[in-house]
């Protein structure tokens, strides 16, 4: 694994405003979108330096970032693909072609469900999110 240049430089204005970039655009861009963007600009004005690339933004993104508006962004993001999951597979058909319903994956599917609301009825949320 190469280095990071987010993380190297971080306490460089450059890298901070970058910091300040990702953290305000986690709710509002995937992580993917916000990785891209600060590749370009990283590999704009320092085009040697390692660790620059759309892949190790996105790395530093997801794993190297710490600030809980991105963590939360995360969070949400992993939740709602497993709610998403869970719901694809609440039912099932038995030989006859009859729906049944997994109990255990509906008390599970609930479980997210709330975990989920619980993220959204936060009170940072609305800047999270690009609100005022």
């Amino acid at each position: 694994m190469g280095e990071c240049w987010l993380c190297t430089y971080n306490q460089t204005p450059d890298a901070k405003t970058l910091a300040a970039y990702i953290t305000e655009n986690s709710g509002v861009m995937g992580p993917a979108q916000v990785a891209a963007q600060v590749s370009i600009d990283l590999q704009t004005r320092f085009p040697d330096c390692h660790g620059t690339d759309a892949d190790t933004c996105l790395r530093h993104i997801e794993c190297h970032t710490l600030h809980p508006t991105c963590r939360i962004s995360s969070m949400l993001r992993a939740l709602l693909r497993l709610s998403d999951e869970l719901e694809q597979n609440l039912r099932r058909f038995d030989e006859e072609g009859n729906v049944t319903l997994d109990p255990k994956l509906i008390e599970t599917y609930l479980k997210v469900q709330a975990r989920i609301m619980a993220i959204y009825a936060q009170s940072e949320t609305s800047r999270m999110f690009g609100g005022s």
